[in-house]
């Protein structure tokens, strides 16, 4: 494009895990805005994702473009080095086999479209916090744990959450504001405190009967809701 950007997808196979950054080159980096991986992908991979998508391992901001990110094809193993590490502190957050992370696209700000792989078990806590131009994700059909605050992003409208969750927990869709559309499946047993706090695009909303436990402000400043 005139501006410089690499409009259309590019796809990259990974025959080994910890690569993109040697496939792609640090030159090109900021350049492209949608990627498509196929293959293995580890902590060094969604390191070099996230400085794609405009952040980098302290959660600074670096030059990055990347808006729209195909990982169906990938999956996602243990190993590489780490790929957050909160700003001033110890902590270091590592991949792990078949998971989003804790963290994994944490203010990743640029992204606007996301398809995980397909074999994908759990959603780790902050793992979309403040990704705030998504705006809509499908969960794989095998995930079953969702972390602490993993949709705390306002742009996200609607969310297909797969039968194999069973509770929904703290602040998972705190400030949600544009949530407009949402289905909990029918095997959900608990909603964890403020998990809906925020929401006030949510104009209705259908429990499972199954449920034992709402927490508190569960849906505090939900307006819309009728």
């Amino acid at each position: 494009a005139d501006d410089g950007l690499i409009t259309k997808q590019i796809t990259i196979k990974l025959d080994k895990a910890g690569t993109l950054s040697g496939k792609i080159g640090y030159n090109k980096k900021s350049q492209i805005t949608n990627l498509k991986i196929v293959g293995e992908i580890n902590g060094s991979d969604l390191d070099f994702v996230r400085e794609m998508t405009g952040v980098n391992f302290f959660g600074r901001p670096v030059e990055g473009n990347l808006s729209v990110l195909d990982l169906s094809e990938a999956k996602i193993i243990k190993g590489g080095s780490f790929y957050y590490s909160p700003n001033g502190s110890y902590d270091e957050y590592y991949t792990t086999d078949d998971a989003i992370g804790s963290y994994a696209f944490y203010e990743c700000c640029e992204l606007k479209s996301l398809k995980l792989p397909s074999g994908v078990t759990e959603i780790g806590s902050f793992a979309f916090k403040y990704c705030s131009r998504l705006t809509s994700l499908t969960l794989p059909p095998g995930v079953t744990e969702i972390g602490v605050a993993a949709f705390y992003c306002s742009g996200l409208t609607s969310l297909i959450i797969p039968p194999g969750v069973t509770e929904i927990g703290d602040l998972v869709f705190k400030d949600c504001t544009d949530l407009t559309s949402l289905s909990l499946p029918s095997g959900v047993t608990e909603i964890g405190s403020s998990a809906f706090e925020g929401c006030r695009g949510l104009t209705s909303l259908s429990l499972p009967s199954g449920i034992t436990k709402i927490g508190s402000l569960t849906f505090y400043g939900c307006t819309g809701l009728t």
